[in-house]
């Protein structure tokens, strides 16, 4: 694999899971991450494994981000950061379950875009790449979470268009079930969340993170604008019918 062209990394959702297998990856790299996520005891550890940068912020402060994060000059802003929560039909989610969902998985990673891309821009060089979710791509059964993800999926390919010009790349990574607390957090029934993640062999953090130096080990000339990737005993699509229940 090609020595990556790039420095520094922002990293978010960087306290466990995907966003914590990537910044291992990039510091194991020579890469100076930001590692940024709300739980400073688990960016405290994260810190002292690979020596990365803690920065502990909650994404839904849009305030503190642009406070925080104006100026930050980075190569790399992997925007990983998200919530699983309300993972239930749109008909029974919690109205702040709505909230925090869009807040978190779509509009910080569009302020996040719009505070540190334009350094890029402006530099001439950097790599967006976003963890979407095969919930963007196909119909499954929750339309808060999937909205949320299907706006990324978006975000990403009109990104590529307004970059023209620049060599700023754009990649989004499409996840099937991966093992982390994701689970935990959107299923409330232990029982729920043991079947989901016993039932077949998941994707480990590590698998999205090798895709991730995939993406930005590619030669310059080439941008990586997609990857779907599932365990593969997960597949998505299909069509489903169901007889209406009669009220009588």
């Amino acid at each position: 694999m090609a020595q990556l062209p790039y420095q520094t990394a922002l990293v978010t959702g960087a306290s466990s899971g995907i966003g914590a297998g990537i910044v291992r990856t990039l510091t194991q790299q020579g890469v100076t991450v930001y590692a940024l996520a709300r739980r400073e005891d688990r960016l405290a550890a994260l810190a002292a494994e690979t020596g990365c940068t803690p920065v502990v912020l909650d994404l839904c402060d849009s305030d503190a981000l642009y406070e925080r994060l104006s100026g930050l000059e980075v190569d790399i802003l992997i925007s990983n950061a998200g919530r699983g929560i309300g993972y239930t039909t749109l008909c029974e989610a919690e109205r702040q379950d709505i909230e925090h969902v869009i807040n978190t998985n779509l509009i910080a990673a569009m302020q996040l875009v719009n505070v540190i891309v334009p350094g890029m821009v402006a530099r001439k060089k950097g790599h967006i790449l976003h963890i979407g979710s095969i919930a963007g791509l196909y119909p499954l059964f929750s339309s808060v979470y999937g909205a949320s993800k299907g706006g990324i999926h978006l975000l990403c390919q009109n990104l590529r268009l307004e970059l023209k010009g620049t060599p700023i790349r754009c990649t989004e990574i499409c996840p099937a079930r991966v093992d982390t607390e994701f689970f935990e957090v959107a299923y409330k029934d232990p029982d729920v969340v043991k079947t989901i993640k016993t039932e077949i062999d998941l994707l480990k953090p590590e698998d999205i993170a090798d895709a991730a130096l995939y993406a930005l080990s590619a030669p310059p000339h080439v941008n990586i604008g997609l990857i779907e990737i599932t365990p593969t005993e997960q597949m998505a699509g299909g069509l489903v019918t169901c007889p209406i229940t009669s009220s009588n």
